[in-house]
């Protein structure tokens, strides 16, 4: 009969020891796979780290150009507002501010806006010289016809002749709202100049007013007033034409 060599202790050491290789090699494992994320992690956060650096410098030269062209186009705007002041304060230089300029320049804007050609403008007004050789003013007057006179007709002569006035107007009313024989002169008056070549032009409003008239080789220029009652007075002269 032999005597076994089995040792219970060597039973319990073995097991200890196939626990700790066991735990030794999960922890291995654990610590293999946390590092082999971490450097995956770090590797794809690099990426992320260089991706997201070119792309602010990416938007850094997009707002450097935006402020370039920014300040470019405050320079323009800065340079067409100080050309506008410029073009500004000339044509306040040139525009006339009021008196016969200022009315001639309105009256050349209209008829352009009228649509005159500027070049038949341009060539009346080159046409146009200076009164030469005029005569004196002189007044005259005549009754203003109107729908309740029944008298003769009244009329001026002017340079013998050449030129005939007349006029007709409303009627003014009493108190009693009746018409009188005499003309209103808050009303408007309608003036007609009868040439001797048979032309005839009328001119309509309320006095004074002026008007001219060609005839005879000469130029008439009338300028119309309130006369005594009924009366319209005229004085005119004459220059030679053209």
């Amino acid at each position: 009969m032999s005597l076994s060599s089995y040792n219970p202790r060597d039973r319990y050491r073995d097991r200890a020891v196939r626990r700790i290789n066991k735990a030794l090699l999960f922890l291995i494992l654990v610590g293999g796979s946390t590092t082999l994320g971490f450097m995956a992690g770090r590797q794809h956060a690099t990426v992320q780290i260089g991706s997201l650096k070119k792309e602010v410098e990416t938007r850094d030269e997009q707002m450097k150009t935006v402020q370039e062209e920014l300040v470019a186009a405050r320079a323009d705007a800065q340079t067409a507002n100080s050309r506008f002041e410029l073009l500004r304060v000339q044509y306040e230089k040139d525009l006339p501010q009021g008196g016969p300029t200022r009315e001639i320049f309105e009256m050349v804007r209209k008829q352009i806006d009228d649509g005159m050609a500027p070049e038949r403008l341009a060539f009346v007004i080159r046409s146009a010289r200076p009164p030469r050789n005029c005569s004196d003013p002189t007044s005259k007057r005549f009754v203003v016809r109107t729908p309740a006179y029944k008298g003769p007709s009244s009329t001026v002569s002017v340079g013998e002749g050449a030129v005939i006035v007349s006029g007709f107007g409303e009627s003014t009313r009493g108190r009693d709202g009746q018409t009188e024989a005499w003309y209103d002169p808050t009303q408007q008056v309608t003036v007609t100049f009868k040439s001797a070549d048979g032309g005839t032009e009328q001119k309509s409003g309320t006095l004074p007013f002026q008007h001219s008239v060609i005839a005879s080789g000469r130029e008439y220029r009338f300028t119309m007033t309130e006369g005594e009652k009924s009366f319209v007075k005229v004085t005119f002269d004459s220059c030679d034409y053209p």
